[in-house]
């Protein structure tokens, strides 16, 4: 009778397991690898994280004209609606293409620097999260992102009160077991400092700070981190001449292979939480970059004798410089430069 018993209740056990009680499925083994995907959207960021367990989170999107790229190439991944959206503070070269991303997927939670700026592209996309119904956070320093219970994402850097949009990025840290990325917006060296001095800042991955600027990674920040992959986002021909070619040589001195949207399109990196691997959709590779050329001077637009430098809005002023005007030119002012780069009424 005791050995009847005995039987029955390993047949129980072995039944209760098989529907889930804790033996682990085949979908549970099969998904393992940790994937951050660094989207080409020119001159901009755009990120997307596929966790280990199927969780996704979007940080950034690009200028408006990257909306589409970025809302195919979640598509073409299988997304089918994001968990979380970070917008690391609301320069239209990072928010843009967030518009078309939420009017295409169902967004749980959307996460923003609180920086208030008064540009038409952030207006509208906070009107579309309150239409949307989406929860709306503003991030704090310290805060975890719960995106997946294998992963730790930690925000290390969040200023809702700092003095420009660039100063209010938000910077991210995430970590699967013994690979991690650091995710640095346009942070600058002053920001770098700062973590730097609080916290590990070492990570396998380095998403570099303002698109490769010098106002961003400098010598010291980049010997804390020591990277193994560095990206870099930035578009083709810019004209502010990113990627500085001094931050390309403080990577190849600490031994980084450096990625650049510009050069090798999409950037993938897969890891299992030990191991990882670098991939890209344009076929080359990265880890021998050509010397990098000297970067091209900012244009100055020169006005001409006894032109009209005062304006009233960035609509008359592009009457006499459609292109805009730069911080050294006469007719710029700062309340026109509302993306604080240095350069007034760009289109």
């Amino acid at each position: 009778m005791k050995e009847m018993k005995m039987k029955r209740f390993f047949s129980v056990l072995m039944a209760f397991a098989l529907i889930g009680g804790f033996m682990p499925t085949a979908d549970a083994a099969a998904i393992k690898e940790l994937k951050v995907h660094f989207i080409d959207v020119g001159q901009g960021d755009a990120i997307l994280i596929e966790s280990p367990v199927g969780k996704t989170m979007l940080v950034d999107g690009g200028s408006k004209s990257s909306g589409k790229h970025v809302v195919d190439f979640l598509k073409a991944k299988g997304i089918k609606k994001l968990d979380y959206v970070v917008a690391t503070h609301p320069d239209a070269d990072h928010i843009g293409g967030l518009i078309e991303v939420l009017n295409s997927f169902n967004v749980t939670n959307f996460i923003d620097s609180g920086y208030v700026h008064t540009s038409q592209t952030y207006y509208e996309l906070l009107t579309l999260i309150d239409k949307k119904n989406i929860k709306f956070t503003i991030a704090e320093e310290l805060d975890k992102i719960a995106l997946d219970p294998k992963m730790v994402i930690r925000v290390l850097y969040a200023d809702e009160n700092a003095k420009d949009s660039n100063d209010a990025s938000i910077v991210l840290k995430a970590t699967y077991n013994k690979v991690s990325f650091l995710l640095m917006g346009d942070a600058d060296t002053a920001i770098e400092d700062y973590i730097r001095d609080k916290y590990d800042v070492s990570a396998t991955v380095l998403k570099n700070g303002h698109h490769g600027s010098n106002t961003s990674s400098s010598a010291a920040f980049i010997s804390n981190v020591k990277p193994s992959v560095a990206i870099l986002s930035y578009g083709k021909n810019n004209s502010y001449g990113h990627p500085n070619a001094a931050i390309e040589a403080r990577l190849k001195n600490v031994g980084a292979k450096i990625y650049k949207t510009a050069v090798d399109c999409d950037i993938t990196v897969t890891t299992d939480g030990v191991k990882h691997s670098v991939s890209n959709s344009c076929g080359k590779t990265a880890e021998k970059p050509a010397p990098a050329a000297k970067p091209a001077p900012k244009p100055v637009t020169k006005p001409t004798p006894a032109t009209q430098t005062n304006f009233q809005n960035c609509t008359e002023l592009r009457k006499v410089y459609p292109k805009g005007v730069g911080k050294d030119h006469p007719a710029y002012q700062a309340k026109m430069d509302r993306d604080k780069d240095g350069w007034a009424c760009e289109r």
